[in-house]
């Protein structure tokens, strides 16, 4: 129920006869009703103006009329009708077409070559001549850097600019021979070590025992004692003359390569064989037995049950020795191989 539904009610339930209004109040409630209708009422689509007596009889009839007036004020009827209606026509059309100003709608400009060759220099030729300058570049500051630090502290002033060239010309110098003694020094180790070689010796003055040499880059064995042992500290013989010494009180007296030592046992009348004893020297020529191109001596310490000698080598390094380290190592008496007792 709404708010002027209610009202209606309201003013029905009161007495017959009952009158709200005072008297002398027609007047005053005659122009509250013309303040409350500012919108006539409309039948037909004409506006209907109300008669005196119509607004009399409205206004007599108390709160009915008043709701009666409410009604037509909030009427949704009389709203539309008084307000200006909205156009409905639909209006129809089609935009105006403008034209595309994009790549894919514009008309293609072919350019027309002029057949003639480019002579200059290609990208790729520039980036090329690019890198080439530039290396250029750090290569000339390199070799200043080095030139001012090979020349700083040793120019002298009396001897003017030509100093700087002979100073790095002695700096290149020292240099190369360094690497020329260097690697002297390294095959002269190569080939002093080597098993059964015997260096040469200086000529011995007022007929002294000429002394053993020594080599730079070359680190000899150890020093077993004696000053009879004339041979290379290290080697295969200097162990074999330190050792026959040891077990005989006789130095050897010859000197040569281990191959050589029977040829000169012989020289010097001692007796070479080919069975062995123990103490004997055993001698093998290049290449028998594992031996190297200067041949190898050793001491025979004792005879195997199978023929085989047992023997005790310096420089021999199928046994896990080496130069000036000793080892032992099994030989077999035969060809090549033969034994010097005195």
């Amino acid at each position: 129920m709404s708010f002027l539904d209610h009202r209606s009610d309201s003013s029905a339930e009161q007495p017959v006869g009952s009158s709200p209004f005072k008297p002398g109040s027609l007047n005053q409630q005659s122009s509250t009703v013309e303040q409350q209708l500012p919108f006539p009422n409309i039948t037909g689509g004409k506006p209907q103006v109300p008669s005196a007596s119509s607004e009399m009889s409205q206004q007599q009839t108390g709160p009915i009329m008043t709701l009666e007036v409410k009604k037509a004020f909030s009427d949704p009827s009389s709203s539309l009708k008084a307000t200006r209606q909205l156009s409905t026509d639909a209006q129809t059309g089609s935009l105006p077409i403008t034209r595309s100003n994009t790549t894919a709608l514009r008309v293609p400009v072919v350019i027309k070559g002029s057949r003639k060759h480019s002579t200059g220099i290609k990208p790729r030729g520039k980036r090329l001549l690019l890198h080439v300058t530039v290396t250029a570049f750090l290569l000339f500051i390199i070799a200043g850097t080095l030139l001012a630090a090979a020349t700083v502290g040793d120019v002298d002033a009396h001897n003017g600019p030509g100093s700087i060239f002979k100073s790095i010309s002695g700096v290149f110098d020292s240099k190369s021979s360094n690497s020329m003694l260097l690697a002297q020094q390294a095959a002269t180790a190569t080939a002093v070590t080597q098993d059964g070689y015997e260096p040469p010796r200086s000529q011995p003055k007022n007929g002294s025992t000429p002394s053993t040499p020594s080599y730079a880059g070359v680190t000899q064995g150890p020093t077993l004692g004696g000053s009879g042992n004339h041979f290379f500290q290290g080697q295969c013989t200097y162990w074999a003359a330190y050792r026959f010494h040891q077990l005989t009180g006789v130095w050897i007296p010859w000197t040569g390569d281990a191959w050589q030592w029977s040829g000169q046992a012989a020289a010097y009348n001692w007796h070479v064989s080919s069975s062995p004893t123990v103490g004997a020297i055993i001698v093998l020529q290049p290449g028998i037995q594992g031996a190297g191109g200067y041949g190898h001596v050793a001491i025979v310490e004792k005879i195997n049950s199978d023929g085989t000698v047992y023997t005790s080598d310096y420089n021999w390094y199928a046994g896990g020795g080496g130069f000036g380290i000793l080892s032992y190592w099994n030989f077999s008496p035969g060809g090549g191989v033969s034994f010097i007792t005195l």
